[in-house]
């Protein structure tokens, strides 16, 4: 076990992520019989984990999804007539790499919302920054800068180089 000191040093350091880790290495029994780099790979691997998780959930948040709980993985294909490949496609986000739009249609009450926050989801599980506007809100909102001097043309540059 590190001393004290070392601990203090490590969270001066900005790393208590680090001294968590090695803690946790601490109280299990499995990882105290593995050499030194072993524990080492295991805490930075756990670190890594935990950091890429925590700015994944701050991409989804900015993402402002309306069905949060959406996953491709949950979806429903029987009695759909929806085509899997397709859609698993759609999941690796190529499209985006492409430039290339995709557009859901159908029936109210169809799952459109769902599959394109479901697809939304998973462009930022790649940390591919998305925003969720729906196309009434979007319009309206062109409207409203259309009563400004370049103001529907301010209002494009905004949504161009928006941060999501």
């Amino acid at each position: 076990m590190i001393n004290s000191e070392t601990i203090r040093k490590l969270r001066l350091l900005d790393l208590g992520e680090l001294v968590a880790a090695l803690e946790l290495q601490e109280a299990d029994m499995e990882t105290r019989h593995l050499t030194f780099d072993d524990r080492l790979q295991v805490a930075v691997d756990y670190l890594y984990q935990k950091k890429y998780n925590h700015r994944i959930k701050g991409v989804i948040h900015r993402a402002k999804l309306r069905i949060k709980e959406a996953d491709l993985s949950s979806i429903q294909y029987e009695h759909r007539d929806i085509n899997r490949e397709i859609l698993q496609e759609l999941g690796s986000c190529n499209f985006v790499k492409h430039h290339m739009n995709v557009i859901f249609q159908g029936f109210t009450g169809s799952g459109k919302m769902y599959l394109s926050c479901a697809l939304a989801k998973e462009a930022c599980k790649l940390e591919i920054r998305t925003r969720y506007i729906r196309l009434p809100d979007l319009l309206i909102e062109r409207d409203d800068a259309s009563f400004k001097e370049q103001g529907v043309a301010k209002h494009l540059k905004n949504i161009q180089t928006m941060d999501f």
